[in-house]
């Protein structure tokens, strides 16, 4: 891991990347939430910048952890499985997507997602709007990086009350916001 993540901060200059860099490679334990959501967080800022190899690399380090029955540890991983199924889908490799989605689909209950839609369509944009009237792009853009990462982890497995379309979307929209952060 530590290779991985020193080459990602040696050939990325971008900012996010060199912090979510350094926080890993200072500090990464696999039953951390906060440690593995600074992963996830790697993987999916590489993935806004268009480094879908390296992103998807990053996924692949949470890749063998185990469910152990611990889903707060489990959604960490499950977004990472997500992001990547994304990248497969986007690359056109359905084959490894298809596996992973298989594992993903294993801890998923789509009778879940019922109520579902109206807290991914308002509860991240209510705070998204919060951040900016507060004039706090920070605020914003992490909502709105927790809006994207909902929207991979609901729309790659399939079965959630809102449509690809408006996920992809949405996901190309706040792509092109977030990739403005240096």
């Amino acid at each position: 891991m530590q290779d991985l993540i020193e080459k990602i901060a040696f050939s990325v200059d971008k900012k996010k990347v060199q912090g979510l860099c350094k926080k890993i490679l200072k500090k990464c334990n696999f039953k951390s939430s906060r440690d593995l959501d600074n992963v996830v967080d790697l993987a999916t800022w590489l993935y806004i910048y268009g480094y879908d190899e390296k992103a998807a690399a990053v996924c692949d380090l949470l890749d063998g952890i185990p469910f152990t029955g611990n889903y707060d540890i489990w959604h960490r991983v499950d977004t990472a499985l997500c992001l990547k199924a994304r990248i497969l889908r986007e690359q056109g490799e359905p084959d490894g997507r298809e596996e992973l989605l298989e594992r993903i689909n294993e801890r998923r209950d789509p009778k879940l997602y019922l109520n579902g839609a109206d807290h991914y369509r308002n509860y991240f944009d209510a705070n998204i709007r919060s951040g900016e009237s507060l004039n706090s792009k920070a605020t914003a853009n992490g909502w709105r990086l927790c809006k994207m990462r909902s929207a991979i982890y609901y729309r790659e497995p399939g079965g959630f009350p809102i449509s690809d379309e408006e996920f992809d979307r949405d996901i190309q929209d706040l792509v092109n916001i977030l990739k403005q952060e240096k």
